[in-house]
């Protein structure tokens, strides 16, 4: 096991470096060219279109001890409650048991790391990332057969936003991100998180839509946030709308409904191999909808590809209709969007500036085990059970200071964070 000097040493060594392209992978592919180009839409542009070309500038590379898109850096499990939320679905399709979609990827992407929640423990959580997802602990003294003691980040709601989420109710102002939600690496055609802006309910603004049971989705939205319709997605499989969610006012097609529904093999507490629902309940991955469906162009594995995405409050499902079986509706690689949006300056639309890039707090207990292989495997070994990042600075009061926009927010402690500019109505933990 790597010593605490030597994370240290790997911390203090980081300079400004160009980050791999590797992290924002989305689908395996080549990149595309970068004078690809087609439309997703007609119709006149939204007020947040943006510009449609991505930017990208050098920012701190993260060490491979602290840092490895696509689950395959060897990291232990943060804490045992971390690896029994992945072990009852992924387990099986790491170890080749089933063939489906991964709903966090094949392993984790980091150690477990520190980061500031304000009704946490000192006014910190632990937290773990990986391809889809960020794994958070709010209350380590909660209950932990409690379904959501752990629970997911709303990523999707401060990517499209712009908003870190800092508490139950806290917010500091980022920036939106330019990431394209779904295809390959420099993905031209892909709407990004900051094109949802216009049609999703964030701190920037709700976007509501009526009740639209047994209707088709002919909706379409490009790169740039410009939606239109193309009454031919019609005609395709599993469009319909078959649930209207009351809380968030959106309505969600039948090929993400039944998918958030199906249910399949999963890996029980006692290591048995059962049939049971595969997200219980239906929403604690994704959270609730926060956009409609729409119809996009991406470029997948170098090929220019239809793409159903609806954006919820925790992930982004996307549907490939000529995907193989068990992979035509995925959730997006959120958890590599957000920590590349953090922590690396990732997705800054032109004539954004960004800040000085800092690096993620690593647990004490989130020390990366020795890395002795790349090799995806199914038993992972977990730490024992995390106690909050001794030595890091506890608060010693909730006065308020004030955090300018576009600050890159240190994964340490501050000790206040402004309030948002509007009552948010998604945002929940």
């Amino acid at each position: 096991m790597r010593t605490k000097k030597t994370v240290a040493m790997l911390m203090l060594g980081m300079s400004s470096l160009v980050f791999g392209a590797a992290a924002f992978a989305q689908t395996p592919g080549p990149t595309p060219s970068a004078t690809s180009a087609a439309s997703a839409t007609t119709g006149a542009a939204s007020p947040s279109a943006q510009p449609s070309q991505q930017t990208f500038i050098p920012t701190v590379v993260i060490p491979n001890g602290v840092y490895v898109p696509g689950g395959t850096g060897d990291f232990r499990f943060a804490d045992p409650a971390f690896q029994r939320v992945w072990n009852r679905t992924d387990s099986l399709v790491a170890s080749g048991q089933v063939s489906r979609t991964w709903f966090w990827g094949p392993g984790p992407n980091t150690s477990g790391l520190i980061e500031q929640y304000n009704q946490g423990v000192n006014r910190q959580r632990l937290v773990q990332y990986f391809d889809k997802s960020r794994m958070e602990i709010n209350n380590p003294n909660g209950n932990k057969a409690d379904p959501f003691f752990v629970t997911n980040g709303l990523l999707t709601v401060e990517l499209i936003s712009g908003f870190i989420q800092l508490g139950d109710a806290d917010f500091t102002k980022f920036h939106p991100a330019c990431i394209p939600m779904s295809g390959d690496f420099g993905d031209t055609l892909a709407p990004t998180y900051f094109a949802f802006q216009g049609v999703s309910n964030t701190q920037a603004g709700d976007h509501n839509a009526p009740d639209r049971t047994g209707q088709k989705v002919t909706e379409t939205i490009d790169r740039n946030g410009r939606t239109g319709t193309d009454a031919s997605k019609g005609n395709i499989a599993g469009v319909n709308l078959v649930h209207f969610e009351p809380t968030t006012h959106h309505n969600i097609p039948a090929v993400f409904w039944d998918f958030l529904n199906s249910s399949g093999p999963v890996k029980n507490d006692s290591g048995q191999v059962v049939t049971e629902q595969l997200i219980q309940p239906w929403n604690f991955a994704s959270g609730l909808p926060i956009s409609e469906p729409y119809w996009a162009k991406a470029m997948i594995s170098g090929a220019v590809k239809d793409v159903l995405i609806q954006a919820y409050e925790r992930r982004a499902l996307t549907y490939v209709p000529t995907n193989p079986t068990g992979f035509q509706v995925e959730m997006a690689n959120i958890g590599q969007h957000y920590f590349d949006w953090r922590y690396r300056n990732g997705g800054l639309c032109p004539g954004q500036v960004g800040g000085t890039p800092t690096a993620p707090v690593p647990a004490a207990t989130g020390t990366p085990a020795p890395a002795t292989s790349a090799t995806v495997t199914a038993g992972r070994t977990s730490t024992p059970e995390p106690t909050l990042c001794p030595g890091c600075p506890t608060p010693t009061s909730t006065a308020t200071i004030h955090i300018p926009p576009g600050t890159i927010i240190r994964p340490t402690i501050v000790t206040d964070t402004p309030a948002p500019t509007s009552t948010p109505t998604v945002p929940r933990r």
